[in-house]
């Protein structure tokens, strides 16, 4: 069940999510199963949202459907994760059988959204999970920083064919002066800010008759 998801930068979003993390108090595990204690989807739940609200986190959750290679009819969770700057993120859950009678269905789906949320919040619901889970938020962030170095060094590339007299005209599109003119400073840029530079950089080159 693969779903081509469009990756856009989302600097607000992940400070967000930074932030959410380092407050984030994990759920107790009150609850047994065959491989030891775990946080069903309402503990999971409570802590998510007793905190997200604050930085501005909300989240939905999609599930869907297909067959597999050997017919089996599976489901999928696709947990989007939005932000009040309007940024949003999906991440996908594992596939899982769908069931046949409709208590399993419900088990099933039950199960796939608790292990969705769990991962995108970074909420450890299982004791097995301790220690060793590598949430899908921390994968999403370091593509979103892939991103974003990409800006930088096309913006880099494209400045250093900027004519003289049109330099501080691009910074100011971004609200920034020269100074920001730095390797430092051009590496801190978030990737919104890198594309907008980067945008402003190459029309002041075609405007100049250089490309």
């Amino acid at each position: 069940m693969q779903r081509n998801i469009r990756l856009d930068p989302t600097p607000e979003l992940n400070e967000a999510l930074a932030k959410f993390q380092d407050e984030l108090t994990q759920p107790t595990k009150n609850h047994k199963g065959h491989f030891g204690n775990y946080a069903d989807l309402s503990d999971i739940t409570k802590s998510i949202k007793k905190i997200a609200p604050k930085h501005g986190l909300s989240y939905q959750q999609e599930i869907i459907t297909d067959i597999d290679a050997n017919g089996k009819r599976m489901s999928q969770v696709i947990t989007y994760i939005r932000h009040t700057s309007g940024e949003v993120i999906a991440l996908e859950g594992l596939p899982v059988d769908i069931g046949t009678t409709p208590q399993q269905m419900l088990a099933n789906n039950t199960y796939a959204r608790r292990g969705s949320l769990a991962t995108a919040f970074g909420v450890v619901a299982d004791e097995d999970d301790d220690g060793e889970q590598i949430t899908a938020v921390k994968q999403e962030q370091l593509k979103q920083d892939e991103v974003r170095k990409a800006i930088i060094a096309r913006l880099k590339e494209k400045l250093k064919k900027v004519p003289k007299a049109k330099i501080d005209q691009v910074f100011a599109t971004a609200g920034l002066d020269t100074h920001a003119n730095t390797d430092n400073g051009l590496n801190k840029l978030s990737a919104n800010t890198a594309s907008l530079l980067a945008g402003a950089a190459i029309y002041s080159i075609n405007d100049a008759g250089l490309e």
